[in-house]
């Protein structure tokens, strides 16, 4: 069986500016992901020195989501809604890639009906 799922990627950036740009090319990324990945990918990392290219996922391929995941900023940190058991993984790497300090993960909770 399964765990938790993870519905929350967290990570700090320098500075509110940076988490904002950061937060706004992960949300085109991500409308791209859930609209098909019709190539080519868009070129929204390149301007933060990543290569879009190199994050070309598409649905059922690279991501276990089918519903898009949508990034904020808050203050300096960009903060992921997903739902997801295992994309979170890989999406770390890119957040660090893109500058991010460290990377968090919140996990949804069940209820325990025996507590």
């Amino acid at each position: 069986m399964p765990g938790p799922s993870v519905i929350e990627v967290s990570a700090p950036f320098s500075d509110a500016s940076k988490a904002k740009s950061v937060a706004e090319a992960l949300n085109r990324w991500f409308r791209w992901i859930v609209e098909g990945s019709v190539p080519p990918v868009p070129p929204v990392f390149d301007p933060m020195g990543v290569r879009s290219a190199d994050w070309n996922w598409a649905l059922e391929e690279d991501v276990d989501w089918t519903l898009g995941p949508h990034a904020r900023a808050a203050g300096a940190e960009v903060r992921i809604a997903i739902h997801t058991q295992d994309t979170h993984l890989r999406l770390s790497g890119l957040l660090r890639a893109l500058g991010a300090a460290s990377v968090k993960f919140a996990y949804e909770s069940y209820d325990d009906p025996s507590a």
